[in-house]
């Protein structure tokens, strides 16, 4: 009996073990992208946005990047973009900002956003 929980245990925690958090990201909406590719969104209408802080964006960002910090996001996302299907870049310095912005973008029912990450994956 001990062998057959333990096997069962074992067969959980592999198929666990099998979601990568990349998967998870794109089944709810979020995909990672490279800098050529997130520029080729903002190129094809894509909206880029620089989640980090004001003094932050000022120092540098992407060409033609939008700053919402990412703990406004939700809130101030329908000034910029009305349309949940439309594209959402979102990057910061380094990728942990995006990622929870991307997150809560997509818990706000938007439903093609992409995540650069880091500034730095444009350098």
């Amino acid at each position: 009996m001990k062998k057959i929980m333990l096997m069962i245990s074992m067969i959980f925690l592999l198929c666990a073990c099998g979601t990568n958090k990349e998967e998870l990201k794109e089944k709810k909406g979020i995909t990672s992208v490279t800098c050529e590719k997130a520029l080729d969104l903002q190129a094809d209408q894509g909206v880029i946005i620089d989640v980090r802080e004001k003094d932050e964006y000022e120092e540098s960002h992407l060409e033609g990047a939008i700053n919402i910090p990412y703990t406004e996001i939700v809130n101030k996302i329908e000034d910029v973009v009305d349309d949940k299907d439309s594209i959402i870049i979102v990057y910061c310095k380094s990728g942990k900002r995006s990622s929870i912005a991307a997150q809560s973008l997509s818990e706000a029912g938007y439903r093609n956003i992409y995540d650069l990450g880091s500034i730095n994956n444009c350098s």
